[in-house]
């Protein structure tokens, strides 16, 4: 190949740095971009995860009422008979008696 004068091949020297420059410099751009939206995406999955849904009331749930009116000793893990005392049975263990917290 023909040799180009001095001042048109440093004007290829600067043109061909100037272009590996921007090259660089746009790949650089495109791994943060790409870093970017991953840590977003895994940002919006961990925020998913960790919010609680809304909760709703439990007084109105025909499955959970049920358990309301259950005798003392199939219901409540309190009512149950010390070792040692087959007879004896805490006075507050009511047999269908509603639990406390189900007496609303």
């Amino acid at each position: 190949m023909a040799e180009l004068p001095p001042d048109l091949e440093a004007l290829g020297d600067a043109l061909t740095r100037a272009t590996a420059r921007a090259g660089a410099l746009r790949r650089h751009r495109t791994v943060l971009r790409r870093k970017l939206l991953a840590s977003l995406g895994a940002g919006m999955v961990v925020f998913a995860a960790m919010t609680p849904s809304q909760l709703g009331s439990s007084d109105r749930v025909p499955f959970l009422q049920q358990f309301t009116t259950a005798p003392a000793a199939a219901s409540s893990f309190g009512c149950d008979r010390p070792r040692g005392h087959a007879a004896y049975r805490a006075p507050d263990c009511d047999a269908g008696a509603p639990q406390p917290q189900a007496a609303r």
